[in-house]
């Protein structure tokens, strides 16, 4: 497994920060993708690599790890104060992972899935539904009311 520490614009020009995930051995050049994001008031650290590891030790994809904007590594809009909760924007934000894995040339575009936890479990449910990019939603505890 090959690691590789990335960044990527949003549609509103923030900066998110997070990882990579490679297969060590595909079976292709190009791997499905797995996009994941924590829960409510997480960051990345919390867990969200050991998912990722053993994803990528088992399976023959990519996981593409991020902190939600105003979290951890990640920027947010000038003036936007950091740990601030706008799911909108998480939703979206989601939307502009996809759109940096499929411009990935080792990533398999066709073949993108998300996966979301507690808060972002809820997040992946929505985004899943109106990003028909997304092949696969994987739903962890979701919050789906409130």
């Amino acid at each position: 497994m090959a690691l590789e520490t990335i960044s990527f614009q949003t549609s509103d020009s923030v900066t998110l920060r997070g990882w990579f995930y490679r297969p060590t051995n595909p079976s292709r050049s190009q791997a499905p993708c797995l996009v994941m994001a924590h829960g409510f008031s997480a960051l990345k650290e919390i867990d969200l690599g050991t998912f990722a590891e053993y994803l990528v030790s088992k399976l023959d994809l990519a996981c593409l790890v991020y902190d939600n904007r105003g979290f951890g590594e990640s920027d947010t809009k000038p003036g936007q104060p950091r740990h601030e909760i706008i799911p909108s924007q998480q939703t979206s934000d989601y939307s502009d992972a996809i759109t940096y894995a499929q411009s990935r040339s080792d990533v398999d575009a066709s073949r993108i899935g998300i996966w979301g936890s507690s808060y972002s479990g809820g997040h992946v449910l929505w985004v899943g539904a109106v990003d028909r990019r997304v092949k696969a939603v994987l739903s962890q505890a979701p919050c789906v009311d409130g």
